[in-house]
């Protein structure tokens, strides 16, 4: 691998990857060295993994991941083909052996054995497994991703947005899913498989929008969202309350995945509440005098919504 491809030693990138890797080793069944590597190609994102444990990422996929948990979620996939010899099935399929002859001939050396290595190789590369390997590194990959910590929503980000460079640009190098099922069809299963196995789909945590806070500036209090103002009141200690109090259920309550129609204005027993999903977030009661009506709020915050989602666009998020 090495004598082809440039291997990067950074030692930042090498401990962050190393860091994520820790996470999964105690749910891991094979006793491998797992490790990982990073190796220079700044055009093409993609991940392999070798049948004794190594696991390469490039240059490209580090920079195309938007944080740790879609980093893990590739990761998860790749040790998934390790756990489950993959690589040594796909090459005997290929060359139609039984995993016993093809450890026989690898183990007693000789041209064919080379041969072999070559191809593992290759199958290692290029991810050129059949479908049903595919899939099962997908399911298995999901639930490493929840055992070791991080949300599984990981794994559908980061294919909707290959998925999204792929329409952007057609001749666009998909790496590691360049043979893989297509993106759409993954995507499917995997939110099905999500659904099914009870883990909920939230974008929000892994592309880090829609985060809400409440602060306090010159003697005013402003509650945001992404940064942007869409309450700014004059402060005191009662009014710092009501919007910390309101930027907790808020940020709780936002998803990428909600529909319009879910941030709503609703009456009851006198009272007139703005609503995010089945939350109650605040009354016009409870908001001080000079604060915006509940009407502005919701369209401040609708708005702030569809920014979020212009974000990570080409994407059905009522799935």
């Amino acid at each position: 691998m090495e004598k082809n491809w440039e291997r990067v030693t950074d030692p930042a990138v090498t401990a962050r990857l190393n860091m994520i890797l820790s996470h999964f080793k105690p749910h891991l069944e094979r006793n491998l060295p797992y490790e990982v590597r990073v190796i220079k190609d700044d055009n093409v994102p993609n991940a392999f993994s070798l049948p004794g444990g190594i696991v390469y990422f490039t240059t490209a996929m580090i920079k195309f991941a938007k944080s740790d948990a879609e980093l893990a979620g590739v990761m998860a996939h790749e040790l998934a083909h390790a756990e489950k010899k993959h690589v040594m099935i796909q090459v005997a399929r290929n060359q139609r052996l039984s995993l016993l002859s093809l450890g026989i001939i690898v183990a007693t050396g000789g041209q064919a054995a080379a041969l072999l290595l070559t191809n593992v190789a290759q199958v290692a590369i290029m991810n050129s497994y059949s479908r049903d390997l595919e899939e099962e590194a997908d399911m298995i990959g999901l639930d490493f991703l929840v055992k070791a910590g991080y949300p599984p929503s990981a794994m559908v980000t980061l294919l909707e947005r290959l998925a999204e460079e792929e329409i952007k640009r057609p001749y666009f190098d998909p790496g590691i899913y360049q043979s893989h099922p297509k993106l759409k069809d993954r995507i499917e299963y995997l939110t099905n498989a999500m659904k099914s196995k009870g883990y909920r789909l939230n974008r929000k945590e892994v592309l880090g929008v829609l985060r809400v806070e409440a602060t306090e500036e010159n003697g005013f209090c402003l509650l945001t969202i992404d940064g942007e103002v869409i309450m700014k009141v004059k402060g005191d200690e009662k009014t710092a309350l009501v919007l910390r109090d309101m930027a907790g259920k808020l940020d709780d309550a936002l998803r990428l995945e909600l529909e319009p129609y879910e941030i709503k204005l609703l009456d009851h027993e006198g009272e007139r509440y703005l609503c995010v999903g089945p939350d109650r977030i605040v009354s016009q009661d409870d908001l001080p005098p000079d604060a915006p009506s509940l009407e502005e709020l919701r369209g401040k915050i609708l708005l702030a919504l569809e920014k979020a989602r212009q974000k990570h666009t080409f994407t059905n998020f009522v799935l």
